[in-house]
Protein backbone atom coordinates (compact mmCIF):
# COMPACT_ATOMS: atom_id res chain seq x y z
CA UNK A 1 0.00 0.00 0.00
CA UNK A 2 1.40 3.34 -0.98
CA UNK A 3 1.56 6.30 1.46
CA UNK A 4 1.77 10.13 1.00
CA UNK A 5 3.20 12.69 2.82
CA UNK A 6 -0.07 14.22 4.42
CA UNK A 7 2.21 17.84 4.61
CA UNK A 8 3.26 17.79 0.74
CA UNK A 9 1.00 14.64 -0.85
CA UNK A 10 4.71 13.13 -1.81
CA UNK A 11 5.12 9.41 -2.60
CA UNK A 12 6.85 8.23 0.74
CA UNK A 13 9.25 5.35 0.57
CA UNK A 14 8.58 2.70 3.28
CA UNK A 15 10.88 3.40 6.02
CA UNK A 16 11.31 7.08 5.40
CA UNK A 17 11.63 9.00 8.69
CA UNK A 18 11.21 12.19 6.77
CA UNK A 19 9.68 13.35 3.58
CA UNK A 20 12.40 13.99 0.92
CA UNK A 21 9.83 16.93 -1.06
CA UNK A 22 9.40 18.86 2.27
CA UNK A 23 11.82 17.60 5.27
CA UNK A 24 8.86 17.15 7.63
CA UNK A 25 8.77 14.14 9.79
CA UNK A 26 6.69 11.45 8.01
CA UNK A 27 3.20 11.61 8.96
CA UNK A 28 1.24 9.94 6.30
CA UNK A 29 -1.74 9.40 4.84
CA UNK A 30 -3.51 6.74 1.66
CA UNK A 31 -5.75 8.74 -0.09
CA UNK A 32 -8.10 7.25 -1.83
CA UNK A 33 -7.94 6.11 -5.57
CA UNK A 34 -11.54 5.41 -7.38
CA UNK A 35 -12.86 8.04 -9.60
CA UNK A 36 -15.63 8.39 -7.61
CA UNK A 37 -14.22 8.61 -3.90
CA UNK A 38 -16.38 10.88 -1.75
CA UNK A 39 -15.85 14.96 -1.43
CA UNK A 40 -16.48 14.46 2.33
CA UNK A 41 -12.99 15.34 3.84
CA UNK A 42 -12.17 11.73 6.34
CA UNK A 43 -13.54 11.71 9.60
CA UNK A 44 -10.27 12.71 11.62
CA UNK A 45 -9.87 16.03 9.01
CA UNK A 46 -11.26 19.13 10.98
CA UNK A 47 -11.78 21.76 8.05
CA UNK A 48 -13.69 25.53 8.13
CA UNK A 49 -16.34 26.07 5.22
CA UNK A 50 -13.67 27.76 3.28
CA UNK A 51 -11.43 24.60 3.59
CA UNK A 52 -13.96 22.19 2.86
CA UNK A 53 -15.00 24.30 0.02
CA UNK A 54 -11.93 23.60 -1.59
CA UNK A 55 -11.23 20.12 -0.35
CA UNK A 56 -14.73 19.68 -2.40
CA UNK A 57 -12.60 20.41 -5.99
CA UNK A 58 -9.62 19.06 -5.24
CA UNK A 59 -10.76 15.81 -4.86
CA UNK A 60 -12.14 15.48 -7.71
CA UNK A 61 -9.20 16.75 -9.28
CA UNK A 62 -6.90 14.11 -7.79
CA UNK A 63 -9.09 11.11 -9.22
CA UNK A 64 -8.97 12.47 -12.55
CA UNK A 65 -5.06 12.79 -12.79
CA UNK A 66 -4.69 9.78 -11.12
CA UNK A 67 -7.07 7.98 -13.76
CA UNK A 68 -5.50 9.80 -16.51
CA UNK A 69 -1.70 8.60 -15.56
CA UNK A 70 -2.79 5.55 -15.27
CA UNK A 71 -4.06 5.23 -18.88
CA UNK A 72 -1.22 7.74 -20.05
CA UNK A 73 1.66 5.32 -18.91
CA UNK A 74 -0.39 2.44 -19.93
CA UNK A 75 -0.71 3.79 -23.44
CA UNK A 76 2.60 4.87 -23.78
CA UNK A 77 4.45 1.60 -22.92
CA UNK A 78 1.96 -0.24 -25.08
CA UNK A 79 3.30 2.28 -27.93
CA UNK A 80 6.91 1.17 -27.07
CA UNK A 81 6.09 -2.50 -27.10
CA UNK A 82 4.59 -1.88 -30.55
CA UNK A 83 7.28 0.03 -32.12
CA UNK A 84 9.72 -2.60 -30.23
CA UNK A 85 8.10 -5.37 -32.17
CA UNK A 86 8.32 -3.55 -35.57
CA UNK A 87 12.15 -2.70 -34.69
CA UNK A 88 12.16 -6.83 -34.02
CA UNK A 89 11.24 -7.53 -37.91
CA UNK A 90 7.50 -6.93 -37.94
CA UNK A 91 5.90 -5.62 -40.68
CA UNK A 92 2.39 -5.46 -39.76
CA UNK A 93 0.92 -2.21 -40.60
CA UNK A 94 -1.40 -3.29 -38.11
CA UNK A 95 1.44 -2.62 -35.46
CA UNK A 96 2.36 0.09 -36.39
CA UNK A 97 -0.87 1.70 -36.26
CA UNK A 98 -1.32 0.85 -33.01
CA UNK A 99 1.40 1.79 -31.65
CA UNK A 100 1.48 4.78 -33.00
CA UNK A 101 -2.51 5.63 -32.18
CA UNK A 102 -1.10 4.75 -28.56
CA UNK A 103 1.46 6.99 -28.32
CA UNK A 104 -0.03 9.98 -29.36
CA UNK A 105 -3.50 8.97 -27.29
CA UNK A 106 -0.98 8.32 -23.98
CA UNK A 107 0.58 11.43 -24.55
CA UNK A 108 -2.81 13.04 -24.76
CA UNK A 109 -3.56 11.68 -21.26
CA UNK A 110 -0.43 12.58 -19.65
CA UNK A 111 -0.73 16.32 -20.74
CA UNK A 112 -4.52 16.27 -19.67
CA UNK A 113 -2.81 14.99 -15.68
CA UNK A 114 -0.74 17.88 -15.77
CA UNK A 115 -3.49 20.22 -16.53
CA UNK A 116 -5.53 18.51 -13.51
CA UNK A 117 -1.80 19.27 -11.28
CA UNK A 118 -1.93 23.04 -12.49
CA UNK A 119 -5.22 23.70 -11.75
CA UNK A 120 -4.66 22.06 -8.13
CA UNK A 121 -1.55 24.43 -7.97
CA UNK A 122 -3.72 27.26 -8.82
CA UNK A 123 -6.51 26.56 -6.55
CA UNK A 124 -4.12 26.22 -3.28
CA UNK A 125 -1.98 29.01 -4.37
CA UNK A 126 -4.77 31.70 -4.57
CA UNK A 127 -7.01 30.22 -1.65
CA UNK A 128 -3.91 29.14 1.00
CA UNK A 129 -0.53 30.43 0.01
CA UNK A 130 -1.95 33.91 -1.08
CA UNK A 131 -4.31 34.23 2.23
CA UNK A 132 -0.90 33.58 3.99
CA UNK A 133 1.16 35.59 2.68
CA UNK A 134 -1.07 38.33 3.36
CA UNK A 135 -1.72 37.28 7.13
CA UNK A 136 2.25 37.32 7.30
CA UNK A 137 3.14 40.51 5.00
CA UNK A 138 2.01 43.22 3.56
CA UNK A 139 1.46 41.60 0.17
CA UNK A 140 1.98 44.02 -2.95
CA UNK A 141 2.33 41.24 -5.61
CA UNK A 142 2.10 37.01 -5.93
CA UNK A 143 2.74 35.20 -8.80
CA UNK A 144 2.84 31.36 -8.67
CA UNK A 145 4.49 30.80 -12.19
CA UNK A 146 6.95 33.67 -12.54
CA UNK A 147 10.12 34.48 -10.99
CA UNK A 148 12.98 36.57 -11.40
CA UNK A 149 14.45 37.76 -14.26
CA UNK A 150 17.94 37.14 -15.72
CA UNK A 151 19.09 40.35 -15.31
CA UNK A 152 17.86 40.57 -11.66
CA UNK A 153 19.55 36.97 -10.81
CA UNK A 154 22.85 38.52 -12.84
CA UNK A 155 22.65 41.65 -10.35
CA UNK A 156 24.22 39.54 -7.57
CA UNK A 157 27.49 38.54 -9.23
CA UNK A 158 27.23 34.60 -9.54
CA UNK A 159 28.17 33.13 -12.18
CA UNK A 160 28.42 29.34 -14.49
CA UNK A 161 24.94 29.25 -15.16
CA UNK A 162 23.09 30.37 -18.06
CA UNK A 163 19.15 28.93 -17.65
CA UNK A 164 17.23 29.09 -14.50
CA UNK A 165 13.58 28.64 -13.47
CA UNK A 166 11.62 29.51 -10.87
CA UNK A 167 8.16 30.12 -9.69
CA UNK A 168 6.26 30.89 -6.62
CA UNK A 169 6.99 34.95 -6.88
CA UNK A 170 5.96 37.50 -4.78
CA UNK A 171 6.86 41.07 -3.60
CA UNK A 172 6.35 42.63 -0.09
CA UNK A 173 6.80 44.82 3.03
CA UNK A 174 8.32 43.19 6.35
CA UNK A 175 8.93 45.59 9.28
CA UNK A 176 9.41 48.20 7.08
CA UNK A 177 11.67 46.54 4.52
CA UNK A 178 10.58 45.55 0.74
CA UNK A 179 11.64 42.55 -0.51
CA UNK A 180 11.08 39.88 -3.56
CA UNK A 181 11.21 36.19 -3.33
CA UNK A 182 10.63 33.34 -5.42
CA UNK A 183 12.12 29.65 -5.96
CA UNK A 184 14.50 29.64 -8.25
CA UNK A 185 16.69 27.01 -9.82
CA UNK A 186 20.04 28.34 -11.79
CA UNK A 187 21.05 25.98 -14.71
CA UNK A 188 24.21 25.01 -16.71
CA UNK A 189 23.12 23.96 -20.50
CA UNK A 190 26.25 22.41 -22.24
CA UNK A 191 25.26 20.30 -25.16
CA UNK A 192 23.04 17.94 -23.61
CA UNK A 193 24.37 18.13 -20.45
CA UNK A 194 22.71 20.11 -17.65
CA UNK A 195 23.95 20.69 -13.99
CA UNK A 196 22.27 22.59 -11.10
CA UNK A 197 24.45 25.11 -9.60
CA UNK A 198 21.52 26.29 -7.31
CA UNK A 199 18.03 25.18 -6.28
CA UNK A 200 16.21 26.36 -2.98
CA UNK A 201 15.28 30.21 -2.42
CA UNK A 202 16.32 33.52 -3.39
CA UNK A 203 15.46 37.00 -2.19
CA UNK A 204 16.23 40.62 -2.73
CA UNK A 205 16.01 43.45 -0.19
CA UNK A 206 16.07 46.70 -0.71
CA UNK A 207 18.54 48.51 1.61
CA UNK A 208 17.83 51.56 3.78
CA UNK A 209 21.38 52.81 3.37
CA UNK A 210 23.52 52.26 0.27
CA UNK A 211 26.52 50.27 0.89
CA UNK A 212 29.85 52.11 -0.18
CA UNK A 213 31.46 49.43 -2.07
CA UNK A 214 29.65 45.90 -3.78
CA UNK A 215 30.55 42.77 -1.36
CA UNK A 216 30.00 39.02 -2.06
CA UNK A 217 29.55 36.37 0.86
CA UNK A 218 29.72 33.21 -0.19
CA UNK A 219 29.66 29.56 0.33
CA UNK A 220 29.86 28.23 -3.07
CA UNK A 221 33.03 27.32 -4.38
CA UNK A 222 34.29 26.78 -7.76
CA UNK A 223 36.83 28.56 -10.19
CA UNK A 224 35.16 31.81 -11.77
CA UNK A 225 32.09 31.60 -10.04
CA UNK A 226 31.89 35.04 -9.04
CA UNK A 227 32.07 37.73 -12.41
CA UNK A 228 31.59 41.05 -13.54
CA UNK A 229 33.00 43.52 -10.75
CA UNK A 230 34.90 40.78 -9.18
CA UNK A 231 36.69 38.96 -12.20
CA UNK A 232 40.15 40.85 -10.83
CA UNK A 233 39.56 40.70 -7.02
CA UNK A 234 40.94 38.71 -4.23
CA UNK A 235 39.47 36.91 -1.56
CA UNK A 236 39.80 39.26 1.57
CA UNK A 237 39.84 37.39 5.22
CA UNK A 238 36.95 37.77 8.15
CA UNK A 239 38.05 37.95 11.24
CA UNK A 240 36.06 35.64 12.62
CA UNK A 241 37.78 32.51 12.35
CA UNK A 242 34.42 29.95 11.43
CA UNK A 243 33.48 32.81 9.28
CA UNK A 244 36.38 32.75 7.44
CA UNK A 245 36.82 29.06 6.53
CA UNK A 246 32.73 28.83 5.35
CA UNK A 247 32.32 31.98 3.25
CA UNK A 248 34.36 33.69 0.24
CA UNK A 249 34.50 37.17 0.98
CA UNK A 250 35.03 39.89 -2.33
CA UNK A 251 34.53 43.20 -2.17
CA UNK A 252 37.22 46.21 -3.22
CA UNK A 253 36.80 48.11 0.09
CA UNK A 254 37.96 45.42 3.20
CA UNK A 255 36.45 48.25 5.53
CA UNK A 256 32.94 47.78 4.30
CA UNK A 257 33.10 44.46 5.79
CA UNK A 258 32.85 45.03 9.44
CA UNK A 259 29.80 47.15 8.29
CA UNK A 260 28.02 44.27 7.27
CA UNK A 261 29.06 41.00 9.78
CA UNK A 262 27.84 43.00 12.59
CA UNK A 263 28.41 40.81 15.42
CA UNK A 264 24.93 40.18 15.47
CA UNK A 265 24.72 39.31 11.90
CA UNK A 266 27.66 37.17 12.22
CA UNK A 267 26.03 35.20 15.18
CA UNK A 268 23.05 34.52 12.73
CA UNK A 269 24.92 33.49 9.88
CA UNK A 270 26.70 31.01 12.12
CA UNK A 271 23.61 29.23 13.76
CA UNK A 272 21.79 29.07 11.01
CA UNK A 273 24.53 27.29 9.02
CA UNK A 274 24.67 24.62 11.55
CA UNK A 275 20.89 23.54 10.76
CA UNK A 276 21.02 23.46 7.14
CA UNK A 277 21.45 20.24 5.57
CA UNK A 278 23.00 21.76 2.16
CA UNK A 279 24.73 25.34 3.65
CA UNK A 280 25.31 26.99 0.43
CA UNK A 281 24.34 30.25 0.62
CA UNK A 282 25.13 33.36 -1.91
CA UNK A 283 24.91 36.91 -0.28
CA UNK A 284 25.39 40.03 -2.20
CA UNK A 285 25.65 43.33 -1.18
CA UNK A 286 25.60 46.22 -3.76
CA UNK A 287 24.00 49.74 -4.59
CA UNK A 288 20.47 49.96 -2.56
CA UNK A 289 20.37 45.81 -2.59
CA UNK A 290 20.72 42.73 -0.53
CA UNK A 291 20.32 39.41 -2.35
CA UNK A 292 20.05 35.76 -0.76
CA UNK A 293 20.11 32.71 -2.59
CA UNK A 294 20.34 29.39 -0.62
CA UNK A 295 20.47 25.72 -1.84
CA UNK A 296 18.39 24.14 0.17
CA UNK A 297 17.05 21.50 -2.68
CA UNK A 298 13.91 22.32 -1.67
CA UNK A 299 10.27 24.12 -3.67
CA UNK A 300 8.87 26.51 -1.39
CA UNK A 301 4.86 26.42 -1.34
CA UNK A 302 4.71 23.95 -4.08
CA UNK A 303 2.32 20.89 -2.61
CA UNK A 304 2.28 17.40 -4.64
CA UNK A 305 0.07 16.67 -6.90
CA UNK A 306 -1.36 14.05 -4.30
CA UNK A 307 -1.82 16.54 -1.49
CA UNK A 308 -5.75 16.89 -0.46
CA UNK A 309 -5.33 17.41 3.86
CA UNK A 310 -5.23 21.61 3.57
CA UNK A 311 -4.93 21.95 7.68
CA UNK A 312 -1.57 19.70 6.76
CA UNK A 313 -0.31 21.81 3.78
CA UNK A 314 -1.00 25.64 5.53
CA UNK A 315 1.06 24.12 8.86
CA UNK A 316 3.79 23.24 6.07
CA UNK A 317 3.31 26.93 4.10
CA UNK A 318 3.31 28.71 7.64
CA UNK A 319 6.78 26.70 8.00
CA UNK A 320 8.22 28.28 4.75
CA UNK A 321 7.02 31.47 5.71
CA UNK A 322 8.94 31.08 8.63
CA UNK A 323 11.94 30.49 7.20
CA UNK A 324 11.89 33.71 5.14
CA UNK A 325 10.53 35.92 7.54
CA UNK A 326 13.71 34.64 9.78
CA UNK A 327 15.95 35.74 6.71
CA UNK A 328 14.69 38.81 7.17
CA UNK A 329 15.04 38.99 10.64
CA UNK A 330 18.53 37.72 10.07
CA UNK A 331 19.31 41.13 7.75
CA UNK A 332 17.71 43.25 10.11
CA UNK A 333 20.49 42.79 12.71
CA UNK A 334 22.43 45.14 9.93
CA UNK A 335 21.24 47.79 11.67
CA UNK A 336 23.81 50.47 10.02
CA UNK A 337 22.32 49.38 6.44
CA UNK A 338 18.55 49.06 7.25
CA UNK A 339 18.46 52.23 9.61
CA UNK A 340 14.77 53.10 10.49
CA UNK A 341 13.73 49.23 10.26
CA UNK A 342 11.74 48.86 13.86
CA UNK A 343 9.10 46.44 14.86
CA UNK A 344 6.74 49.13 14.39
CA UNK A 345 5.63 47.98 11.03
CA UNK A 346 5.29 51.42 9.97
CA UNK A 347 5.43 51.86 6.27
CA UNK A 348 8.54 53.42 4.34
CA UNK A 349 8.64 56.55 2.70
CA UNK A 350 9.61 57.46 -0.18
CA UNK A 351 12.25 61.54 -0.49
CA UNK A 352 8.83 62.93 -0.88
CA UNK A 353 7.42 61.20 2.26
CA UNK A 354 4.81 59.63 -0.13
CA UNK A 355 4.03 55.80 1.04
CA UNK A 356 5.96 53.11 -1.53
Amino acid sequence: MEHFCRFCGALLKRWARRCYSCDARVQASTPQTSASASTLPPPGMVLNASDTALFQKLRPLSARRRKFEAIGWVLVIFAAAMLFAIYLGSDSLLVGILGVVGGIVGGICLYLRHLYVKEKKTLISTHVVQRMLEDNFELLEYNPYRTFTETELHAAELRRWNNHKGNDFFRARYRGVRFSFSDVKLLQNSGRHTSTRLKGQWLILDLHQAIPAPLILSELEGDGLFGGLFDRRTRVPIEQEELNEAFTAITEWPDVIPQVLTPAFQEYLLATRSRFSYPERHLFFGGGQAHFGRSSRRDFFEPCSNVEDIPAVRERVQREIDAIKEILDGFLLIETLFQGADNSLTPVMDNEGERQ
